[in-house]
């Protein structure tokens, strides 16, 4: 894993000026979010919704943004739309992982002083890399020897890691998903046999 996917949260934000003070106040709003497959800025806030007595789609209403659906990934496209919905006041509130939440006040999407964050969801881990149990374990091993064997100061590798976006990879773990596979229960992302259910998906 990245040492920049390990620890992450997600922030539900909403206007400096608006009289929202609770989770609680979010009743009866709407509540902008990112695509529908998105972890960070969907499936993960929306759970947090619920497990502090507000139940998206029942509670408030739920606008989803999506963009760059199909890729259980990061769908920043649609976390800055949901941003752009705040500011514009076709929501009541954004969801998004917390550092697009400074990436959008930096390039200008927020404006500075321009909103807060309501609240924040407990620290999650996103990416890794994922092996079938058929793995030849001397490759596997091999591989896991490698990435954990760079360093950000070697200059010769350091190019590559900036490219993924890390200073070290982190051995792996599965103990962060637990949040992350509570909001796909929750939310009958799947069945018990692996296929997609939720009601909306296109993709």
């Amino acid at each position: 894993m990245r040492d920049t996917d390990q620890n992450l949260t997600s922030v539900i934000v909403v206007r400096s000026d608006a009289p929202i003070r609770s989770i609680a106040d979010l009743k009866g709003k709407r509540v902008g979010v990112g695509a529908i497959d998105s972890p960070q800025a969907t499936l993960l806030p929306l759970s947090h919704l619920r497990a502090n007595g507000t139940k998206p789609f029942v509670d408030c209403r739920v606008e989803r943004h999506d963009l760059l659906s199909g890729k259980h990934g990061d769908h920043i496209g649609g976390e800055r739309e949901a941003a752009r919905a705040l500011m514009a006041g076709v929501v009541d509130a954004a969801c998004m992982i917390d550092s697009n939440h400074l990436l959008f006040i930096n390039e200008g999407t927020l404006p500075p002083g321009a909103t807060r964050v309501l609240a924040q969801t407990a620290p999650y881990d996103h990416c890794n890399f994922t092996l079938l149990d058929g793995a030849p374990p001397e490759l596997v091993s091999r591989f896991r020897e490698l990435l954990l064997g760079m360093s950000y100061d070697d200059a010769e590798v350091r190019p590559l890691l900036d490219l993924e976006g890390l200073k070290a990879w982190r051995p792996g773990r599965v103990t962060g998903y637990r949040a992350l596979d509570q909001a796909v229960e929750e939310s009958k992302f799947y069945d018990d046999h692996g296929n997609i259910t939720i009601a909306g998906y296109q993709y």
